[in-house]
């Protein structure tokens, strides 16, 4: 008796699957690391055409030739209203041992932002007391008030911030606000009508409901969170437009700063350009763009990073820092799904001695993430790496301290996708005034956490390992 004849479908099926694999295994590593390749080509192999759609959906990070133009149109335009600060007194040379200076080199050459002194920086922890003293810069405001965030809601604790926008709009202020699209998406509609005050405009990062521009993938996100008065006054950090009772019922810990200074015009030049770069609408009014003036002695450096920029700014960064430190490295992050550099550089750091200390929430807002995060926990503790977990909340807040001498805050995450994906924007400072201020907050975050036990952790159920390494797989792809 013969064998059933194989049905032609079949064999185009199954002809169709092998073609995909093998093309894909030239254009998946075009441009990436080991690490994310690997994760989609395995999906790939088991997968094929379901794999096949997913990368043409988020599988691609570059920018088309268009968004690319355009950027180069914005820095075109926008660099001038910077050029005044080239020769200005208060542009400074950190002043380090050489152990750091490669670091500093490193920030220079990947940021075009200078390095500006004469900054005064005030940390605020309490999450309520942020949008308390926003609303009273809003109401004291001159002349414009910008704002920008990733997420954001209408509810108790933001409408203060909204009315205070409302009030300083019937005055005179312009006032812009320029939300996330899917950041936002929850309460767009009541935002929309709550802003729709003349004097008031609202733009839409990364807009959903329209052409996207030629972008290549519909998950790239603005994740910054920026605030700019009158030119004078910035707020930047960790903290989004929203209540601290956002997901699981866990209450967001955060970290802002407030400053005063010169710094204030970088943060206004990454907002004037996202806000061009959604509206073709270009603000360089010298108002916007003061004289600087001194308020304080910080040294601090702007690092925007985002998918049009062609690494990933911080993390570069961060990794140089930690082959740098000769003593002590605390970083707090709520997301960490490490590459292979900054995996290899804090097992270094700790094997030569230098104290690496890693805060991290016992709960995140995402299980997905929270178990594969939970898959390095072992190999960094093996290698001397301590690991304290919080509990006191959703530790949202995003720093680094170096030797207790360079400091980074900001709103990216140690992550692939604020790496490549999220525009994030950071403050490197060169002073140990605000590294002494994050060891402080450090120390509190401390207080409320307790330290990953190697032998303990190494006896954790079978089935939370299984799910930790599971999700490892897929990490380069969350």
């Amino acid at each position: 008796m013969s064998a059933p004849e194989t049905p032609l479908w079949a064999l185009i099926y199954f002809g169709v699957e092998w073609v995909l694999r093998l093309v894909m295994l030239a254009v998946v590593p075009l441009r990436r690391s080991p690490a994310v390749s690997q994760s989609w080509l395995l999906l790939i192999f088991f997968l094929p055409i379901p794999a096949l759609a997913l990368y043409l959906l988020v599988g691609r990070p570059h920018l088309s030739p268009e968004r690319h133009r355009r950027m180069e149109e914005m820095n075109e335009r926008l660099l001038p209203t910077l050029s005044h600060l080239e020769h200005d007194p208060l542009v400074a040379e950190p002043d380090f041992p050489t152990a750091h200076l490669p670091a500093v080199q490193l920030a220079r050459h990947l940021s075009d932002l200078p390095t500006l002194g004469g900054n005064h920086a005030e940390l605020i922890g309490e999450y309520e007391a942020v949008f308390a003293r926003l609303c009273e810069d809003i109401d004291n405001a001159a002349h414009s008030v910008h704002m920008a965030f990733y997420i954001a809601t209408l509810d108790d604790s933001t409408r203060p911030v909204i009315t205070a926008l409302t009030r300083a709009a019937r005055r005179g202020v312009h006032c812009r606000v320029l939300l996330d699209a899917y950041g936002a998406k929850k309460d767009r509609r009541a935002l929309e009508r709550a802003l729709d005050v003349p004097g008031i405009d609202l733009a839409l990062s990364f807009p959903l409901t329209r052409p996207r521009r030629g972008l290549s993938r519909f998950d790239l996100r603005n994740h910054r969170k920026l605030v700019i008065i009158d030119g004078h006054i910035g707020y930047t950090g960790s903290q989004n437009l929203t209540a601290p009772r956002l997901r699981r019922g866990l209450e967001n810990v955060e970290l802002v700063l407030r400053l005063r200074g010169p710094i204030v015009l970088e943060l206004q030049y990454i907002f004037v350009g996202d806000w061009f770069l959604e509206t073709d609408a270009l603000h360089t009014a010298p108002e916007l763009f003061p004289a600087p003036r001194a308020y304080g002695t910080s040294v601090a450096q702007g690092l925007p990073s985002g998918p049009e920029y062609p690494v990933a700014i911080q993390q570069r960064l961060i990794v140089t820092l930690l082959h740098a430190a000769t003593d002590c490295v605390t970083l707090t992050t709520p997301y960490f799904i490490p590459d292979e550099s900054l995996l290899l550089a804090l097992q270094s750091a700790a094997q030569r001695g230098v104290r690496v200390r890693l805060i991290v929430s016992e709960t995140l807002d995402h299980r997905l993430v929270q178990w594969a995060q939970e898959s390095w926990y072992e190999e960094l503790l093996e290698e001397g790496v301590e690991i304290h977990r919080y509990q006191g909340g959703f530790l949202h807040a995003k720093h680094a301290v170096f030797d207790g001498r360079i400091s980074l805050i900001g709103s990216a995450n140690l992550d692939i996708r604020s790496g490549q994906l999220n525009a994030e924007f950071g403050l490197l400072f060169y002073d140990t005034a605000m590294a002494d201020a994050l060891t402080q907050a450090q120390a509190g975050y401390l207080k409320h956490a307790y330290p990953l036990e190697l032998e303990t952790w190494r006896t954790r159920p079978p089935g939370r390992r299984f799910l930790a390494n599971l999700c490892r797989l897929a990490s380069p792809l969350l």
